[in-house]
């Protein structure tokens, strides 16, 4: 493991914290570890302990301990201690926000699709819906948690699809009454619910591309 690989592990404040507890303790167990760390959602903990790899292990006795490679890892960041930047994973309540902007940037303009299409520029409107609103949402995100971890930049994208199920359930209900005067046979109407079910995946994907597209340029 090079010291860029290394940089880019203990980077974040809850694994140099990790690492440092167990350097100073030995060896901990699972939910001592998580008290330590004051950590309560165990995917995010499996997901730290997942990118540290190889310097920490977990022994027959169930406890985790560092590695060779972890000790001397300890010992870099006690001879050379990183100015610590306070990240804190995204709350409900603030995914509950940035989800609601990135809604409203999806849904701007409700008939974007259909002017698109009018006008030849569907094309164009794809990519809006596409990176714009996934972009925002990453970018307020990272501001927020000051963090690159999957776990929260995929929460407020959560919020324009539960928007979008909803919409589509209450567009189907509001149909139920028109039902023998209205064909449910189209091809056409089953396009337009696909498509506009593939509008809430959109965030989602946007986000990923926006990490993705950092997270190279920070290797260059």
């Amino acid at each position: 493991m090079d010291l860029a690989s290394l940089h880019k592990i203990l980077k974040d404040p809850t694994r140099r914290n990790l690492v440092l507890h167990l350097n100073r303790r030995g060896q901990l167990a699972y939910m001592e570890l998580m008290n330590l760390l004051e950590i309560t959602n165990t995917g995010k903990f499996n997901y730290h302990l997942k990118i540290l790899g190889n310097l920490i292990e977990k022994g027959e006795d169930g406890k985790y301990r560092l590695t060779e490679r972890g000790q001397l890892a300890s010992q870099l960041l006690q001879k050379f201690p990183e100015k610590t930047m306070e990240t804190k994973p995204l709350g409900m309540g603030d995914a509950l926000l940035i989800g609601v902007a990135g809604s409203l940037l999806l849904f701007l303009f409700p008939g974007l699709f259909i002017i698109g299409a009018v006008m030849g520029s569907l094309f164009i409107v794809t990519l809006y819906e596409l990176f714009v609103p996934g972009a925002v949402m990453w970018w307020l995100t990272v501001k927020r948690a000051k963090s690159h971890d999957f776990y929260d930049l995929l929460k407020p994208p959560i919020i324009p699809l539960a928007l979008t199920i909803a919409l589509l359930v209450l567009m189907f209900v509001m149909r139920v009454p028109f039902k023998l005067q209205v064909s449910y046979e189209s091809s056409y109407d089953q396009f337009i619910g696909i498509g506009f079910l593939a509008l809430g995946f959109f965030p989602f994907i946007g986000v990923i591309i926006t990490e993705s597209l950092y997270r190279m340029t920070k290797r260059l």
